[in-house]
């Protein structure tokens, strides 16, 4: 199947290039990627599989996973970008104007589902042509990066969605957080039900180092609030 990142992503993400008033990008690339967290309670008998990955699975499931994913995001944007690399290419601490989403929640909304859909649809395709599994991912990973680049030497994030708005930068603390939350997480992986499928183990390896992000990105931000209401 085509990896939940970047490969679904990317197969959506050129709409937000293509229009990009139309579309919210960090709705497509969450939504491309929601069914697939379904995988992460993989063995304990939850129902969300196959619900994931059926058409009224995109309104139950993956459209309210979607809008809790675009909230953390933007919550955390601005305090992980500061702390990452600042080369020109991929422009990467732009993402901290993520912060403002700049759309109607409605475009949110029917982004999250067409990013969705779009998962079903290259499920499908591979489904029928299970040859391409391996050139899906590496295809997927140049594309990604190619869009990543797009969007960096043309600095489209601040186009869409201005500055970035200030954010306290402690790179000590940041990575510190993000490996005390994210280690012990991925130390207990392999102990998990269904761990030997390569698909459950990969949506949990990227959602560990999301919330090893996504705490560095509290820790960090929130002492910065705290001192400003102080």
């Amino acid at each position: 199947m085509p990896s939940t990142f970047p490969t679904h992503p990317a197969g959506i993400l050129p709409l937000k290039l293509w229009r990009p008033r139309w579309f919210d990008g960090v709705a497509l690339a969450l939504g491309a990627a929601s069914p697939d967290v379904a995988y992460l309670v993989d063995g304990s008998g939850l129902p969300v599989w196959p619900l994931s990955h059926q058409l009224h699975g995109l309104i139950i499931f993956c459209l309210p996973v979607t809008l809790l994913g675009c909230f953390l995001v933007r919550r955390a944007a601005p305090a992980i970008a500061v702390h990452l690399p600042a080369g020109r290419t991929f422009a990467l601490r732009d993402y901290g104007a993520l912060r403002s989403s700049g759309h109607r929640w409605w475009i949110t909304v029917t982004s999250a589902l067409i990013g969705a859909a779009s998962h079903l649809v290259l499920d499908g395709l591979e489904a029928w042509y299970p040859d391409i599994e391996y050139p899906a991912h590496i295809v997927g990973f140049a594309a990604m990066a190619l869009i990543a680049a797009i969007i960096g030497r043309d600095r489209l994030v601040r186009r869409w969605h201005g500055e970035p708005p200030p954010a306290p930068r402690n790179p000590a603390r940041f990575w510190t957080v993000a490996a005390v939350v994210a280690v012990p997480l991925l130390a207990v992986l392999p102990f998990l039900p269904a761990a030997f499928l390569p698909h459950t183990t990969g949506v949990r390896v990227l959602t560990a180092l999301s919330l090893g992000l996504l705490a560095a990105a509290e820790v960090v931000g929130g002492r910065r609030s705290a001192l400003t209401a102080s």
